[in-house]
C-alpha cells in the first residue's frame, strides 16, 4: 500500500460503511408497519375490487376512456391552432390599422403613451 497507515484506516472505514449501511437499511425497512405502509403508498399489489368483476368489460371501459381522452386532446390542439391563426390575422389587421393612423405615431412603443395622448386632448 502506498499510503501506509492512512490508506489502511481509509479502507477500514469504507469496509465498515459497506457493512453498516445494508444492515441498517434491512433492520429499518424489515418492520411490518413500514412494509405495509410502502405497499399501500406505492400500490405494489392492485387487485380487482370484486372477484366477480368482469376484467374484459373493465378493460373495454378503460380503453374507451383513453380513446375519449385522446380525442379531446386532439380537439384541444386543433382549437389551439385555430386560436393562433385568429390571433395572427388580428395582429396583421392591427398592424395595417396602426400604419394608417397618423396621431398614434408619437405614442408608439411607449408603455405610458396613452397618458400623454390624454393630456394633449385635455
Amino acid at each position: 500500500m502506498v499510503l501506509g497507515r492512512a490508506g489502511l484506516r481509509l479502507e477500514a472505514q469504507k469496509f465498515a460503511a459497506y457493512l453498516i449501511i445494508p444492515v441498517t437499511a434491512s433492520l429499518a425497512f424489515n418492520e411490518p408497519t413500514v412494509q405495509k405502509w410502502a405497499a399501500d403508498y406505492f400500490q405494489f399489489m392492485k387487485y380487482p375490487s370484486n372477484p366477480k368483476t368482469n376484467l374484459k368489460d373493465e378493460y373495454e371501459t378503460i380503453k374507451k376512456e383513453r380513446e375519449e381522452e385522446k380525442r379531446m386532446r386532439e380537439k384541444r390542439a386543433a382549437g389551439r391552432e385555430e386560436y393562433l391563426k385568429q390571433l395572427k390575422t388580428l395582429k396583421k389587421m392591427n398592424k395595417i390599422a396602426d400604419d394608417g393612423a397618423s396621431d398614434g405615431e408619437e405614442n408608439k412603443g411607449r408603455w405610458f403613451g396613452w397618458l400623454r395622448w390624454r393630456r394633449q386632448s385635455e
